[in-house]
């Protein structure tokens, strides 16, 4: 209800007498009148009238509240209307369209448009309701750095060839999205924000879009200690969207080794980090505002006025601007002097290691370690060298040889957290530390000394052998002892079917085989099989230097030119390979003569 004059009020009260006053029949007439003379409706002066103690003392109907329409209707419509509004919190949905929706459906609308708006809003099922329904909770945090929110957002400023420029409504916008390809580098704000305190900080990257390497420049930016700004430190939560770079491997994994628990809000549920939003409407409407007045040339710049706005702005030290918080206590309270009260939390405020170390988690893989002897051995980016790291105490989850992810932990003294995944189960997850006592010779001390009895861990691998063992045997033994039972040649599984052991071949050859069709098979036709039966195979003849040779290798030096020339008059076609043997006897029995070439004499 508006405020009402003092005038108006003292009209009110006149009235409210007047008809308490009244007999029987005159309170239309007054409340008539008196809406001729302040000009409004009757049912704005009877709110006034109520809202100022006015009581009519008529009875409530005996049906107030009852309606013809049924409820099934009612919640048809009111579930519709509910359902077609947009996200931008815009209603598509008249209530006559849901109406004549509701009927075409087969429910019966059997009442006005108005009475069911009316229905609507008594039984609190409108939509502006409706969309209000989700009560929150108020969230506190322990201690500065407890709890910080991270957005990083696209901002209205761009830097086009050395000079500032504003993305403005009339070129940018959701039906001009061919505008913002002229921008190849925009400028992304990310602003960090410490629950506690309400202590704020921003810094700008130019870039195509959001990535990690600037989110992890931001955390170590944010983080570190910086001369214009008090707060400082790693946080112990981190709460922020489901963005790319945000839910990236390298990212997480940092977050993980630095022993940050970080979670992303709800789809949809951005009031989850209601504090960093603000942030951000207070960097865009206290310093981005200020940027139209007095430009700057580069984002190098930007950065470094918005130092100085965060400075100022956090220590309420800027004229004309409250900067302080009011909270539920309701006294106004300076973001910087509720940051320093981290002094009254021992542990609160934890330093970053070295950017080096850092950017170890940043390469975007796991890494894993096999299993030997209980024990894994692992490079620690903060010792610089390899650690041994025992894993005996969780012995009946590991076997030999078994690869399990391996994480190094930040701040915590060499620690690794060690992933073992299990089967139907979540990854355990073990947390050790180092071996860091050795004696002179570099073996670790809780190495067992020659000569002193030590039983092994069990490994789930062996738990899992002796099983078997057992199932092989039909009693529990040791892995000694069935490797015993086998050099002895022991039957295993004899303990079955009453003492005749398993059944691994004797039942062969029992059941009947299905008949099939098979195509007429052709014979095997080779020249060995052919000669095989008898047939006559002919060979190609061998040529005269073939043959020569051959024939040369058989009879040494009874070899002469003049056989090669006996040869060629007699086999001038080549030489049968089969005709060889005979030859070299004609050439060396002992009826052999010299073989001369026939020559033909003339008039002979």
């Amino acid at each position: 209800m508006p405020d009402l004059s003092p005038e108006t009020i003292r009209a009110v009260l006149a009235l409210r007498d007047r008809l308490e006053a009244a007999k029987q029949g005159e309170s239309a007439r007054l409340v008539g009148d008196f809406c001729t003379m302040q000009g409004v409706h009757p049912n704005t002066a009877y709110t006034w009238l109520r809202a100022h103690g006015y009581r009519s003392g008529r009875k409530p109907r005996a049906d107030a509240g009852s309606t013809r329409l049924s409820a099934e209707t009612l919640d048809f419509i009111a579930a519709a209307r509910r359902e077609s509004v947009r996200g931008n919190g815009k209603l598509v949905l008249p209530l006559g369209v849901a109406m004549n929706i509701a009927d075409a459906s087969g429910l019966d609308v059997n009442v006005s448009a108005g009475r069911i708006a009316t229905l609507l809003r008594e039984r609190r099922l409108d939509v502006e309701t409706m969309q209000n329904a989700r009560n929150h909770i108020t969230l506190r945090s322990l201690f500065p750095n407890h709890l910080h929110q991270i957005d990083p957002s696209l901002c209205l400023l761009f830097y086009l060839r050395g000079e500032q420029r504003m993305m403005r409504e009339q070129e940018f916008n959701k039906n001009k999205l061919a505008a913002y390809t002229k921008v190849k580098l925009k400028v992304w704000r990310y602003v960090r924000y410490d629950h506690a305190s309400g202590s704020i900080d921003v810094r700008y990257y130019e870039a195509e879009g959001e990535n990690q390497v600037n989110l992890f420049e931001f955390l170590l930016y944010t983080w570190g200690k910086q001369p214009h700004r008090l707060s400082h430190g790693r946080a112990h939560k981190l709460l922020w969207d489901k963005g790319s770079s945000n839910t990236s491997f390298g990212i997480r994994n940092l977050l993980d080794a630095l022993g940050v628990e970080h979670e992303t809000h709800a789809p949809g549920h951005a009031w989850g980090k209601g504090g960093v939003e603000q942030g951000n409407n207070l960097v865009e409407t206290h310093f981005e505002s200020r940027l139209r007045f007095e430009p700057v040339e580069s984002i190098e710049a930007l950065n470094a006025v918005a130092e100085l706005w965060v400075r100022d702005y956090n220590a309420n030290r800027i004229a004309h601007v409250d900067a302080r918080l009011v909270r539920a206590s309701g006294e106004p309270m300076v973001r910087d002097d509720l940051w320093s009260l981290i002094l009254r939390h021992p542990g609160a405020l934890v330093e970053l290691p070295d950017r080096k170390v850092c950017q170890y988690f940043l390469r975007g893989k796991e890494d894993t370690r096999q299993v030997r002897d209980l024990k894994i051995s692992f490079v620690h980016p903060e010792l610089g060298k390899s650690a041994l790291y025992d894993l005996r105490p969780w012995a009946e989850h590991l076997g030999q040889k078994m690869p399990v992810r391996v994480s190094p932990l930040l701040l915590r003294e060499g620690m690794v957290r060690i992933s073992v995944e299990r089967l139907g189960q979540e990854p355990l997850q073990i947390e050790v530390a180092p071996e860091r006592d050795f004696d002179a010779f570099g073996r670790p001390l809780s190495a067992v000394v020659v000569g002193e009895y030590a039983r092994a861990k069990e490994t789930a691998d062996e738990t899992a052998a002796k099983h078997l063992v057992a199932v092989a045997y039909g009693e529990p033994a040791t892995l000694d002892q069935a490797d015993e039972k086998r050099a002895k040649q022991a039957k295993p599984f004899a303990h079955l079917n009453d003492g005749r052991g398993a059944v691994a071949h004797s039942h062969l050859g029992q059941g009947e085989l299905p008949t099939r069709l098979l195509p007429t098979a052709k014979p095997v036709n080779t020249p060995e099989v052919q000669a095989a039966r008898g047939a006559r195979i002919e060979l190609a003849p061998l040529s005269l230097v073939e043959a020569a040779k051959r024939l040369k290798g058989r009879v040494g030096e009874a070899w002469t030119a003049e056989s090669y020339r006996w040869l060629a008059q007699r086999h001038p076609n080549g030489v049968p390979e089969d005709a060889l043997e005979s030859i070299a006897e004609e050439l060396t029995g002992p009826t052999a003569e010299k073989k001369q070439p026939l020559r033909l004499v003339a008039g002979a």
